[in-house]
């Protein structure tokens, strides 16, 4: 054996050859890096928010600084963004029922309440598989903040 070393590079996660899946899921910290590579150059801000359970928030300037956060759990990666505060909402029972009639007609997004603080806020969000491709995840952040766009113009009358 000669005296040389050998340095092997890091071989990419193994993909399914069929639906070009990845085989192993990823972590919050690892997509972290994947997106803010992806998005060097774009006008998308990506930062990674350390705490127990980890989160990446995008700022995409794009779309008026809108703020998406992006997390890996388990198997699934939850993609979401504020679409209100209730608190801005005039009728909240009259918003409850137009989310719910506009939530089917929002492809690949879902509309949703939860307390932030004591404080109810209304968001869109999406999930899909920890082991989708970068693309598929991509495509989940660019739909999820497009489709927000579209809600908050079609909720407009509610907002005060």
């Amino acid at each position: 054996m000669s005296g040389r070393c050998r340095t092997l590079a890091a071989s990419p996660p193994p993909h399914d050859q069929r639906t070009g899946h990845r085989m192993t899921q990823y972590t919050t910290v690892e997509l972290h890096g994947l997106l803010a590579e992806r998005y060097r150059g774009h006008p998308i801000h990506v930062e990674l928010i350390d705490g127990l359970e980890p989160a990446i928030n995008l700022t995409l300037a794009d779309h008026g600084d809108m703020q998406i956060q992006v997390a890996a759990s388990g198997s699934q990666v939850f993609v979401s963004t504020l679409l209100a505060h209730a608190e801005h909402v005039n009728d909240r029972a009259a918003f409850n029922d137009a989310c719910l009639r506009l939530n089917p007609l929002n492809p690949l997004s879902n509309l949703g309440l939860v307390q932030v603080d004591g404080e109810d806020r209304y968001v869109v969000f999406g999930e899909l598989s920890a082991s989708s491709t970068l693309d598929q995840i991509d495509e989940e952040i660019q739909t999820l903040a497009a489709n927000t766009l579209e809600a908050a113009e079609s909720l407009k009358p509610f907002f005060s």
